[in-house]
């Protein structure tokens, strides 16, 4: 069973008959459930660092995971990648749809804390996605200004990755995006996505709001978050088991096992070429 890297505790769904209003005790624990909920066939993670949350992985879902450094010295799961490389790097040189057997059935942002980078992450997955896409983003509700800065200076940083949803609400109404408010900075749930073919690896999106709304989001301050109402701005809903099932797409994402899944595979842990 996999732990929670923040107090080595065992991870798991909630308890049987527990109530679905009880709060996930971490960001952890939800993605836990969504794990369980979905079953998704085709799961990539952006920011795997030492590969902590690709142990709450299925064995029947096929992992595709990202991140500059990769730091994981092993994972009990039959079949993952790494891709080691900047998410911005990685969706220019590679085919997502490719290197998993088909689209994203469940995605986890949790890449660099800034909220340009964040976006680009969700608007590049975009194009291998389907109705029943999940795309879950991290670091979304911060705590205060001082763990909401550009630059990390305390222990607990969120960066301004909340910033990306209030651009994502404005200029993608398509989408449904709830943030749940789990420990210690909120995950973000974007669903409402659609069967648009996959565009270009080179140019995984060109909307041309992007550069303008990025640039415009750069002076804009935690402070400036509060006055316009942080709840509101953000969709904050609590962060238990009813609110998340409120967000999951109906059908649930059928669960497609991979024949390609050999138990004992060897793990591949692929570097910029």
């Amino acid at each position: 069973m996999a732990t929670n890297p923040m107090n080595n505790d065992p991870i798991a769904g909630p308890p049987e008959g527990s109530s679905r209003d009880v709060p996930y005790l971490t960001y952890f624990h939800l993605l836990a459930d969504v794990h369980r909920r979905l079953r998704p066939a085709r799961y990539l993670e952006i920011g795997v660092h030492q590969g902590h949350s690709l142990g709450l992985v299925r064995p029947q879902t096929k992992i595709l995971g990202v991140d500059p450094e990769p730091r994981i010295t092993t994972l009990d799961h039959p079949d993952w990648t790494v891709v080691a490389d900047t998410s911005a790097g990685f969706f220019k040189s590679h085919d997502v749809s490719v290197l998993l057997g088909g689209p994203v059935d469940l995605a986890f942002v949790d890449g660099l804390h800034h909220f340009e980078v964040a976006m680009a992450d969700v608007l590049a997955i975009e194009p291998y996605a389907h109705p029943g896409t999940v795309v879950l983003v991290h670091d979304v509700l911060p705590i205060d200004a001082a763990t909401s800065t550009r630059n990390r200076t305390t222990a607990v940083w969120s960066g301004d990755v909340w910033k990306a949803l209030v651009l994502l609400r404005e200029h993608r109404p398509d989408l449904t995006i709830t943030t749940l408010d789990v420990e210690p900075t909120g995950m973000a749930v974007v669903t409402g996505f659609d069967d648009r073919p996959s565009t270009s690896a080179a140019t995984p999106h060109d909307d041309l709001w992007v550069s303008a709304a990025v640039s415009k989001m750069m002076s804009v301050t935690y402070d400036d978050l509060q006055a316009m109402g942080q709840s509101e701005t953000l969709g904050l809903s609590p962060g238990t088991p009813r609110s998340l099932e409120g967000c999951l797409p109906v059908p649930r994402v059928p669960w497609r096992p991979q024949p390609g899944a050999v138990p004992g595979a060897t793990p591949k842990i692929h570097g910029r070429s």
